[in-house]
Formats: C-alpha cells, sequence, structure tokens
C-alpha cells in the first residue's frame, strides 16, 4: 500500500509525505489500516553522488537501507529519464506519529548536513519472511509485484520467476515438463519426489521482469498447455533457480 502520492499535491491539500499527523490520520479515517500491525516506512533522500548516499548508510545501521544507482523516472508529458541516485531508509514495526517524527527530522538533519535532498516518508504493507516464500495465485503475484514497484523496482527490471504446477503421477509431469519446454519454456523440471499428498510437480523457472502484463502472458501460456496435461498450478514465486533451491535447503 503506498499512502504517500507520488503525483504533485494541490496547495489545499496536506503533503502526505511531510505532514506526519495528516498521513496517520490518511491511514486510519481513509484507509481504516489496522496500526498494530508492523508496517514498513519508507524515508526517501535523493543526492547526486552514490558513494555519498552510501556513507549515509553506513550511518544508519539500526534501519534497512536500500541504494539504488538510478531511478527511472516520467514526467507529466510521459517522457522516461533517469532520476538521481536514492537511499531508502526502511524501518519496519507499528510506529506512532512520534516515532515516526523522530525519524523523519533525523532524515531532514541529515539532507541539510550533507546536501542531500529529503523528499518524504512513504509506507507499505510490510510481507513477513514466511509470506515471502509462500506460493502465490496469479492475482497475489501481481500485487507482489506492485509492491516491489513501490519499494523502488524500476518497471521491466529483471525479476526472476518460477511457477509450480502439479498433477497425479510422475509420469504424467515428465510428459507435461516435456510439453513446456517445446512450448518455450526451457527450463521446465519435473520433481521425482512426491509431496505429503502423494503429488508430483513440475518446476518451470523464468528470466522474468517487473512486467505485470508479461507474467499474466506467460501464465496465460503455461495454463494452456497444463490444461492438456491435467496439470494445476500450485503457485509463483520471484526466486531464481538457484536462490530457489538454497531456500529450499534451509
Amino acid at each position: 500500500m503506498n499512502a504517500s502520492p507520488k503525483q504533485p499535491h494541490r496547495s489545499s491539500e496536506p503533503d502526505l509525505a511531510f505532514d506526519i499527523d495528516a498521513l496517520f490520520t490518511h491511514l486510519v479515517e481513509d484507509l481504516e489500516v489496522d496500526l498494530s500491525f508492523p508496517m514498513d516506512w519508507t524515508f526517501t533522500l535523493r543526492g547526486d553522488s552514490l558513494q555519498q548516499l552510501k556513507s549515509i548508510a553506513e550511518t544508519l545501521e539500526e534501519h534497512q537501507c536500500e541504494l539504488q544507482e538510478s531511478v527511472e523516472e516520467i514526467d507529466e508529458k510521459g517522457r522516461l529519464s533517469q532520476g538521481r541516485p536514492m537511499l531508502s531508509v526502511v524501518k519496519t514495526g507499528a510506529l506512532v506519529p512520534s516515532e515516526v517524527k523522530k525519524i523523519a527530522d533525523r532524515m531532514q538533519t541529515i539532507a541539510e548536513r550533507t546536501g542531500v535532498e529529503y523528499e518524504g516518508v512513504e509506507v507499505f504493507d510490510s510481507i513477513e519472511d514466511d509470506e515471502l516464500f509462500d506460493w502465490m495465485s496469479l492475482d497475489d503475484a501481481v500485487w507482489r509485484m506492485r509492491h516491489f514497484s513501490d519499494s523502488g523496482l524500476n518497471p521491466g527490471e529483471e525479476l526472476p520467476w518460477v511457477f509450480l504446477l502439479m498433477g497425479d503421477t510422475l509420469p504424467q509431469m515428465q510428459t507435461f515438463a516435456d510439453a513446456l519446454v517445446e512450448g518455450g519454456f526451457g527450463n521446465s523440471q519435473a520433481d521425482e519426489e512426491p509431496d505429503e499428498d502423494g503429488r508430483f510437480g513440475v518446476f518451470i523457472f523464468m528470466d522474468g521482469s517487473n512486467d505485470e502484463e508479461r507474467l499474466v502472458a506467460a501464465h496465460k501460456q503455461i495454463m494452456a498447455i497444463a490444461t492438456k496435461h491435467d496439470a494445476e498450478l500450485e503457485g509463483i514465486q520471484f526466486l531464481s533457480e538457484e536462490d530457489f533451491i538454497d531456500v529450499s535447503l534451509d
């Protein structure tokens, strides 16, 4: 959830990136957010030097810091350009206004001292580690992708995908994996070990990207082949084959 709009605000409206009290009012009264649950509070600093932002990040060890060398920006006329380096400082928790104001004041002080620009705070739904590695439906995967975008992942940027489909027998799923390879999904692998319900899976690893339309199109193609082989979608994840193996071994 992005509670702080990026578009220019009207002069008569509070700027939710800087007006913390108005931001909390918006969350509670307009969005009906339960603030007793942890959320990701993201404070943004922009500067001309990535090294300078890196040096600032090293002084903020108590926070999660994410550096981006450049960020694609779209102006009011739809023109795309590369923006300045960005440092996102994330504090996850069920924060109260005074806590958010304290961090915001610190970011503003850092900006004034170093000459970088403080662009305010945004707040997003926090994704727990257990949720991060659950298999997702297509709709949930699209929403997760939007969360990545809100967190700074550029449109079209590399984002690995893995699909898992299930069937009743190993020969069935081996045939299905072969059909997927013939259909253009070259890294499709049948798992020879059944799950706890005695079903067999096929993993499809893809060099994906942060592109909702492309993900939906891949899902459509895969399900068209799956229907012919009585395979059902278990879910989608955003992991490379290497990362998937590492997670599976943990």
